[in-house]
């Protein structure tokens, strides 16, 4: 079931420039979808046209059907978020709750720094937070009034490696409760560990989107590194001519080491490792690299999909 539909989004700003071009994006109920694109593509527009902070230029945004947002419904973290330097979090927090109009404000509190990790915290001034903690708050004001969707954008954005890790684990956390999630990251890595779903966007328009697995079955292939104790003459040229291999790459300096371009996934598993038990040659090295997000990302870049 989709549950956040554009239709021919489009932003042109007062200057001409054109920030998101007729988009077209559909988010599933209880995906994790990211929304990946480089710098200046148009994610940010996109998602603050979204959540209501920018208008179209043209186009329309539906949530289950229904043009409009429902605030008490949808979480937001801004990329780069602000917070009231001299409020503790659970002062905050109780604050953020308070905008949605719902009850039961400090067991809600609770709730979410419990989700977030920082009920430790909680009695803690946000000016003396690190980045990554004033993160997880900002994810916590995004999820205190318990919303069907949220919006991140950008949420791992300038954190350490200990940081990044804390919020994609609550990513996750959040998705095993069920909750529809859109996320915006160049950091293509990250997103790879959440997401369920992506949209790759260039140039303000979508080039491709679709469940992960679909994609990584759409541009199945992997790179293969080995190597053996001695190979046959002749068996370079018949790797080659195996229908599931592209290229096969000798590694300088190494003559029995070779990387082979597989263009099936699955070959790359089943096949082609018993091809090569079967060829005689004494196999002392195999390396499988599977088709990444960035592979994808890559390739409809540099247009070779659409």
């Amino acid at each position: 079931m989709t549950y956040l539909r554009t239709e021919n989004l489009t932003k042109i700003y007062p200057n001409g420039v054109k920030a998101v071009d007729s988009l077209d994006l559909e988010v599933e109920k209880g995906d994790v979808y990211g929304l990946i694109g480089p710098n200046g593509a148009g994610k940010t527009t996109t998602i603050r046209i979204i959540t209501g902070i920018l208008a179209a230029t043209a186009g329309a945004v539906r949530f289950e059907g229904e043009t409009g947002l429902d605030l008490r419904r949808t979480g937001y973290l801004p990329e780069g978020a602000s917070f009231y330097r001299f409020m503790k979090v659970r002062e905050y927090l109780t604050w953020a709750c308070s905008l949605y109009e719902v009850g039961e404000t400090a067991e809600r509190v609770e709730r979410s720094l419990e989700v977030v990790g920082m009920k430790d915290l909680g009695e803690r001034n946000l000016n003396e937070l690190s980045k990554g903690q004033k993160q997880r708050v900002g994810i916590a004001q995004a999820i205190v009034h318990d919303p069907d969707i949220l919006v991140l954008d950008e949420p791992t954005s300038g954190l350490d490696p200990v940081g990044k890790k804390k919020i994609l684990s609550i990513i996750q956390e959040l998705a095993g409760q069920g909750k529809t999630i859109l996320t915006s990251s160049h950091i293509l890595p990250e997103l790879s560990r959440v997401c369920t779903s992506v949209g790759i966007i260039k140039g303000g328009s979508m080039v491709l989107q679709g469940p992960m697995k679909d994609l990584k079955r759409k541009f199945s292939r992997a790179k293969v590194e080995v190597g053996f104790e001695s190979v046959e003459d002749g068996f370079v040229p018949d790797l080659r001519s195996l229908e599931y291999v592209s290229d096969v790459e000798q590694l300088d300096g190494e003559e029995l080491r070779f990387v082979v371009n597989v263009t099936d996934e699955e070959a790359a598993r089943t096949k082609f490792p018993r091809y090569l038990v079967d060829s005689g040659n004494v196999l002392t090295y195999f390396d499988l690299n599977r088709a990444t997000l960035e592979d994808i990302f890559l390739e409809t870049m540099e247009g070779g999909s659409s």
